[in-house]
């Protein structure tokens, strides 16, 4: 009994660690497939990315831009495949046996240049390696049930106030020029959440 004990006891956390690692893992592949379809989208809308539009459910269009949540208007780019919008280390406020997107779509950039509801326009981005395009989001807080419209126009759902990631691990996040990075902090010397270089969240 002894030494089921002690195997329990290591055995748990490498198995803990091993699922973490491959939540992570597919975090940043979905966010690669994620990335590849709001550039296609972009690529067949005059280098816009959707218009996100505040809390909408799946099937429902905003009162404000008649449009559905920006997840489902790039669907047809992920081949009808909703599972690629599921993360498996978001924390979720769903009831159990449903599930809205893990991840968040960068927008702050129309919010700072139009102080509204907008799309981003990859053409006015000085740097697209730095450019937040989408990433997980780290708190069951900030939206509620049901919402496949996740935005970032006036907070970071993956980083705190002190530019941590709101997970335990990094976050992963999608850059405007396709690449997905790790990131354990905000750092404004290879990151931004507006057009220009540098820019944190800010009124």
């Amino acid at each position: 009994m002894v030494v089921i004990g002690l195997l329990a006891v290591l055995v748990v956390p490498a198995v803990r660690t091993a699922q973490d690692r491959s939540g992570r893992g597919a975090d940043v592949s979905n966010l690669r497939q994620i990335g590849v379809a709001l550039l296609a989208f972009a690529g067949e809308n005059q280098n816009h990315f959707p218009i996100a539009a505040g809390r909408i459910g799946w099937g429902e269009t905003s009162p404000v831009t008649g449009l559905g949540p920006w997840t489902e208007q790039i669907l047809p780019y992920l081949g009808g495949n909703t599972n690629v919008l599921r993360s498996r280390t978001a924390p979720s406020a769903d009831p159990p046996g449903t599930f809205s997107p893990g991840y968040f779509l960068g927008t702050r950039p129309a919010m700072a240049a139009g102080h509204g509801f907008g799309a981003v326009n990859l053409l006015r981005m000085e740097a697209p390696s730095q450019t937040v395009l989408a990433g997980v989001i780290g708190s069951a807080q900030m939206f509620r049930p049901g919402d496949w419209d996740k935005d970032d126009y006036t907070q970071s759902p993956a980083f705190d106030g002190n530019r941590r990631s709101r997970l335990t691990n990094p976050a992963a996040i999608l850059f405007a020029d396709g690449h997905v990075r790790e990131c354990a902090v905000f750092d404004t010397n290879s990151m931004t959440v507006e057009y220009e270089r540098g820019r944190w969240y800010g009124f």
